[in-house]
């Protein structure tokens, strides 16, 4: 599954990807996603169990199967080609802050899950931290 998502990540990289905002969300073609971009996403921060619920409990524009993106999906809105003072993440996202968003990721390595993993937007990396502190969430669903 990750080597997929390496592929779509590399694909997007040569072909760009473009991606659309719609109202409460924005639409990513290539990769046939659907991100969750409200005032949400900069007002609410959960540990990251309270993120997953959260994307679970969701329902947006209609639609209710939004979860928590893996660090690989959000790898497809990381736009590393953006100066050094914009945030890395793509344009097409309205609600966006230079802070950390959970995956639904977790480490397992020498911390028996009690690591998880977040991507910066200031820098567009990812990084592991304890799953008890609390981060911005921004929800993912999957479209056909």
């Amino acid at each position: 599954m990750k080597s997929v998502y390496v592929l779509l990540l590399v694909v997007n990289i040569l072909m760009g990807n473009k991606l659309t905002k719609s109202g409460d969300y924005v639409i990513d073609d290539s990769n046939k996603l659907m991100w969750q971009d409200t005032y949400d996403n900069v007002k609410h921060r959960f540990t990251q169990q309270e993120a997953m619920e959260y994307c679970d409990a969701l329902v947006l524009s209609g639609y209710s199967n939004w979860y928590l993106p893996t660090a690989d999906e959000y790898r497809t809105i990381i736009d590393k080609t953006r100066v050094r003072e914009e945030l890395m993440i793509n344009k097409a996202f309205k609600y966006i802050l230079p802070e950390n968003y959970w995956t639904s990721d977790r480490t397992w390595v020498r911390n028996f899950g009690l690591y998880g993993y977040f991507v910066y937007f200031k820098s567009g990396a990812i990084y592991y931290q304890n799953r008890s502190y609390k981060k911005f969430v921004r929800c993912v669903r999957e479209i056909k």
